[in-house]
């Protein structure tokens, strides 16, 4: 890693849409696909909506995989305490990682989910070195 922590960071709430599509409810009035900004080295967090955290969802032990990355653009993951309205703290509901931006390339990567019948969900994206999510 060039620096301790990123300045820029990324925020990604993951929350259903009303046809159960995944989407960054991170601004609630205005939900977007998950796409990721990767034009810069960033922090990356990625937190369950309150939504889905009350429905008794978490992510899984290991919550993401980079597939071909080798250690090279992303920090492993760091689970990040996270309680809602200052509650009792939701284990497993949040966690960063740091993008470096160090090598080009299109990667997929993997969040691993369990819903509240602890049924495991994966979601596969494919994001673009440098210009986000690859239609």
């Amino acid at each position: 890693m060039t620096e301790p922590v990123p300045s820029k960071v990324v925020y990604l709430v993951i929350g259903l849409d009303d046809r159960y599509n995944f989407m960054n409810v991170s601004n609630p009035d205005r939900p977007t696909r998950l796409l990721l900004d990767l034009s810069e080295r960033c922090e990356l967090v990625f937190t369950l909506c309150d939504k889905l955290i009350n429905a008794g969802w978490k992510f899984q032990a290991r919550p993401i995989e980079i597939d071909r990355d080798y250690g090279v653009n992303f920090s492993s993951y760091v689970w990040v305490p996270y309680s809602i309205d200052g509650g009792d703290p939701s284990p497993r509901t949040c966690f960063k990682i740091i993008y470096e931006d160090q090598r080009m390339g299109t990667y997929s990567y993997s969040l691993f989910m369990t819903d509240s019948h602890n049924q495991k969900i994966d979601l596969d994206p494919d994001v673009e070195n440098g210009t986000g999510a690859v239609p």
